[in-house]
């Protein structure tokens, strides 16, 4: 039926494939690009909850996910010196309770990418100019190719380059939350089986745990400081400031450091909101963290997007391709359930890397709190049924 409305969806995350699932679903003909070669691995461990796990149902994936779901059997909280603090086992560590499954991005992304097979998807390509009028929207290609649009879906991310091309400075906020998040494997020197080691203590946090593959492990550096890397995209600085900030933690620091340039895929990021009054702009709108971004030490990013790729698609469905009309709702539906995870990844940013070592009274009172926290902003939206 929407055959022949052209859409084009910008970046191969989360936000991407799921948008071009639904689409493809509700009839319509998205091309999915990339700027990578291909999509990145491993990745931090995300949450499924609440609607989220809904929508995985929805989109077929559910089980899959249950499948390839992180299996944590232990936390274990330990000081400076690596004496035991406490532990925690199973769910209760977890924070995942009845539907609710964690897995690591780079497994969500490939069973997402696998249910858009007939998806024209090509990597190596970004856009590099973008007009609109009242008609269509004309990109133009990193290599040269120049097309023309109904519908342009921007999922490329909390540095969106398509958001810089096309909103106004005014229009957006990025606003840093005053921490940085780093993580990568590296061998699985200290023999973890289905564990996960913390220590935290001056407003650091530092994590290491092994899951399926028992010869690697993944290494987590959270901390606070109000230092702005001159390039946040720059690896070497980025490296060169983790090993500044550690220098001095202790515990098995300089191991995992020593470790991290032969890392592949090493990811470093400031603790970052996006904040827009619209997510749209002519015919181009914005989906998942380029758009709403609530702080990637929330665990929402993704289950925003996926519900945002389901409102999105089914809202262009309702409007018979109507952009105008889609997007409005799209705004409209959105915004509060956004708001309420932002002001949770604000209040998350807050509660973790304090400056004692964190007693188990501590990490006990901070999971009951997320836990009860969480279980609301994620059930905070009724979807609409478009089918």
């Amino acid at each position: 039926m929407f055959e022949r409305i052209k859409i084009l969806v910008i970046g191969a995350g989360i936000a991407g494939p799921a948008i071009c699932y639904w689409l493809k679903r509700f009839g319509f003909s998205p091309v999915l690009i990339e700027k990578s070669a291909t999509i990145r691995k491993g990745g931090q461990a995300l949450d499924i909850r609440g609607i989220a796990t809904h929508i995985a149902r929805e989109t077929g994936i559910y089980d899959r996910i249950c499948d390839m779901r992180t299996r944590i059997e232990c936390g274990r909280f330990v000081d400076i010196a690596g004496n035991v603090l406490h532990e925690e086992q199973g769910e209760k560590f977890g924070l995942r309770q009845d539907d609710e499954v964690e897995i690591l991005r780079g497994d969500l992304v490939e069973i997402l990418m696998k249910t858009i097979a007939d998806v024209p998807c090509r990597f190596n390509q970004f856009i590099v100019n973008v007009q609109q009028n009242d008609k269509s929207v004309t990109v133009n290609f990193n290599d040269g190719e120049i097309e023309n649009y109904d519908i342009v879906i921007a999922a490329d991310g909390i540095h969106s380059a398509t958001r810089s091309m096309i909103f106004d400075k005014n229009e957006y906020q990025l606003i840093n939350l005053g921490s940085y998040l780093s993580t990568f494997t590296i061998p699985n020197y200290l023999k973890l089986n289905h564990m996960d080691l913390e220590c935290e203590a001056n407003h650091k946090l530092v994590s290491v745990n092994s899951d399926h593959d028992p010869k690697m492990a993944r290494a987590g550096f959270m901390f606070r400081s109000q230092h702005v890397l001159k390039d946040i995209r720059d690896e070497n600085e980025q490296k060169q400031f983790l090993r500044d900030t550690f220098r001095d933690f202790g515990w098995e620091v300089p191991n995992i450091l020593n470790l991290m340039p032969a890392s592949e895929d090493f990811y470093f990021d400031a603790i970052t909101q996006v904040k827009m009054n619209s997510w749209t702009k002519g015919r181009i709108t914005l989906l998942g963290d380029a758009g709403y971004c609530p702080s990637p030490l929330s665990g929402q990013g993704n289950n925003l997007a996926l519900v945002g790729a389901y409102i999105l698609a089914g809202e262009l469905k309702a409007a018979d391709g109507n952009h105008i009309q889609a997007f409005a709702r799209y705004n409209e539906l959105l915004h509060s359930f956004v708001d309420a995870n932002q002001k949770f990844g604000v209040w998350v940013s807050e509660s973790f890397l304090v400056k004692d070592e964190v007693s188990k009274a501590i990490a006990e009172e901070r999971s009951h709190k997320i836990l009860a926290m969480i279980k609301a902003v994620s059930n905070g939206i009724d979807l609409p049924r478009y089918e």
